[in-house]
């Protein structure tokens, strides 16, 4: 390996190691998360979940949440959904939950590369917050 390469690898696992930091604090250091083909994964379920929104209207909340850039236009917000039934969401709002993964940074999509657009520093916002917060700041999604 090259001296270019190396330092590439070693930008690469400060990310990954400071992805891991973060969310430890906010989701607990029990929580696995999955690398797989050089990416990290989120496993979603059991009381975490994704909301995934435009960036447009993700973009219009101005409280700092817990908020991954998965592409252009998508943000995904990182949410408590620890004993809450699941409202009906608006049509253009998917929650990636039960199982599925979202990708963390410093992880590389189809898409292109996912970044944090604010990195968690507290607990997860719960669900019904970022919902409320997303209709208050975009009622017409």
């Amino acid at each position: 390996m090259d001296d270019s390469a190396a330092c590439a690898a070693t930008r690469y696992a400060d990310q990954l190691r400071a992805t891991v930091e973060r969310l430890a604090l906010a989701i607990g250091r029990r929580r696995p998360l999955v690398l797989c083909d050089g990416n990290i994964h989120l496993p979603t379920g059991h009381g975490i979940a994704g909301l995934v929104v435009s960036a447009h209207v993700g973009a219009r909340v101005d409280a700092v949440l817990p908020a991954l850039a998965l592409s252009v236009d998508r943000w995904a917000f990182l949410v408590d959904t620890a004993g809450v039934a699941v409202p009906v969401l608006p049509p253009r709002v998917r929650l990636v939950d039960g199982g599925r993964y979202l990708p963390l940074p410093p992880s590389v999509t189809a898409d292109g590369p996912v970044t944090w657009v604010h990195e968690p520093v507290a607990a997860l916002p719960r669900l019904t917050t970022v919902l409320g917060l997303l209709r208050l700041s975009a009622p017409r999604w």
